[in-house]
């Protein structure tokens, strides 16, 4: 019996050691022990820009508070939360948990809560409930503090965000307007007027409200040619406001003629291609979309790939603007001179090339006879060659070509002397990153094959360096 009691005792004793200054309830009475660490949060106070005890919109305060331990023991990796019980909850932001670490018996920690708050914030008051939370679980009763909260007193007022300058020039017929209208108050009605006529009104297009404008008007306009004046009223319960005059200059722009030849040969009866015509069908695709005209040769024998370089002189002649000619397919070089093979040739013996294909320079002739702006000839024609290897002058690639004039570009897709593959998928590797080079905005002539350098060399871990050599002294873009 007493050994029973005894171990009955001990058993209690742990149970209580361990509960500390927890409560244990036995219907209306309870138990607390009194060496446990006890959380209080006390002297809650706001801190404020303007020192009011008040919180404006668009103002940055914060609140202070103490956290202190009156237990018997330290109170472990304590951290205070904070929440919103209840009233204004929209446009406020705070920190939702703050560490503050141990608290050593009797010891005060001071806690900043941030709080920042948004332009759209309405008058009213705030419930915000802390509680600090101990690890274990000797947290804090909850504690709620009342924090009050006021809309920015702002006069009704437009600002313009486009355009920027009071007079800008454009060479498009359409113009997003942007604007901000600040106001305390209700805006009732937002008038757009282009050309003092006015073109819509609030009930037309979508106000939006955001964090740091009342109301945000986005709207897409026509123009008409010369001198556009733009300006918005906004009215609300109290005020008419009118901007600034915005001054909009459209000035139409003559885009110069685009023009390209391009041919690609797959189907050799001796070694045929994979890709030469993917690749050209993807390249006339896109420049189509870039605004060439496109003369298009698939699987050409010697007199389409002839007659496409006749008409591509003549309409280049007529229209002095940009010339684009585009190879893919079998390239031969035959004592320092390159030619292009038709997919018809009966080449056996190399003093036969000159007759049975077709000349480089030929093409480059015709495009600096025509007078062009700019001419721009890519040759993606260095692959490895069959016929090359049985002439005595044959050599591995294509020969170097100097740009000549000061408006002529040459690329290779490898570099003269060398070869490249084929390729296993829908477009080689040069003319696949070629067609991403010339989609992208923005990038001047020089600088896309610089990218597709870049990319070619790393896609093929070095193997195929592309080559360019240009004479250009302006500017080109594919796509601005």
């Amino acid at each position: 019996m007493k050994t029973k009691l005894i171990i009955t005792t001990v058993l209690i004793i742990c149970i209580l050691s361990t509960l500390s200054a927890q409560e244990i309830r036995s219907g209306k009475k309870s138990i607390k022990f009194n060496n446990a660490p006890e959380l209080v949060i006390k002297n809650i106070k706001l801190v404020d820009e303007n020192k009011d005890q008040i919180v404006d919109a668009e103002e940055n305060c914060f609140i202070k508070l103490t956290v202190q331990n009156t237990g018997k023991s330290p109170a472990k990796t304590v951290n205070l939360e904070t929440k919103i019980i209840g009233g204004i909850t929209d446009a406020l932001s705070f920190e939702k948990s703050i560490h503050v670490g141990n608290i050593a018996i009797g010891e005060k920690k001071e806690v900043q809560i941030p709080f920042s708050a948004g332009i759209s914030l309405k008058n009213g008051v705030v419930s915000i409930q802390f509680i600090a939370l101990e690890t274990n679980n000797y947290d804090s009763k909850p504690t709620d503090f009342e924090l009050k909260v006021q809309a920015k007193q702002v006069p009704l007022a437009v600002n313009w965000y486009y355009p920027v300058m009071p007079t800008t020039t454009v060479n498009e017929a359409s113009y997003t307007i942007k604007a901000c209208i600040l106001s305390s108050k209700p805006v009732s009605k937002v008038s757009l007027y282009v050309n003092n006529q006015i073109v819509t009104d609030s009930r037309a297009f979508k106000l939006i409200k955001t964090n740091t404008c009342d109301y945000y008007l986005a709207q897409k306009i026509n123009l008409q040619k010369g001198k556009n004046t733009i300006k918005i009223v906004a009215i609300n319960s109290k005020t008419i406001v009118t901007s600034e005059i915005r001054t909009i200059n459209y000035t139409e722009v003559a885009y110069e003629q685009r023009l390209a030849l391009i041919i690609g040969n797959s189907e050799y009866k001796t070694a045929p291609l994979r890709n030469p015509e993917n690749d050209a069908k993807s390249m006339a695709n896109a420049l189509r979309d870039l605004n060439f005209e496109v003369i298009e040769i698939i699987n050409g024998n010697k007199e389409a790939m002839r007659k496409g370089i006749r008409d591509f002189y003549t309409q280049l002649k007529e229209n002095r603007g940009v010339g684009l000619f585009y190879y893919a397919g079998h390239g031969i070089q035959v004592k320092g001179e390159n030619f292009l093979v038709p997919i018809n040739h009966d080449i056996n013996e190399e003093y036969e090339v000159p007759d049975r294909t077709i000349r480089v320079n030929s093409v480059l002739t015709a495009m600096e006879g025509a007078g062009t702006r700019m001419n721009i000839v890519i040759l993606d024609a260095c692959r490895d060659n069959p016929y090359a290897r049985s002439m005595r002058s044959g050599s591995r690639g294509l020969a170097q070509i100097y740009a000549e004039g000061s408006g002529s570009i040459i690329a290779y897709a490898t570099a003269p002397g060398s070869t490249a593959s084929d390729g296993a998928g829908k477009n080689g590797l040069y003319t696949q990153e070629l067609l991403k080079a010339i989609k992208t905005p923005g990038l001047e002539i020089g600088m896309v094959f610089r990218r597709v350098l870049t990319n070619v060399k790393k896609q093929s871990s070095g193997k195929q360096l592309p080559w360019t050599n240009s004479s250009i002294e302006g500017e080109f873009y594919f796509v601005k």
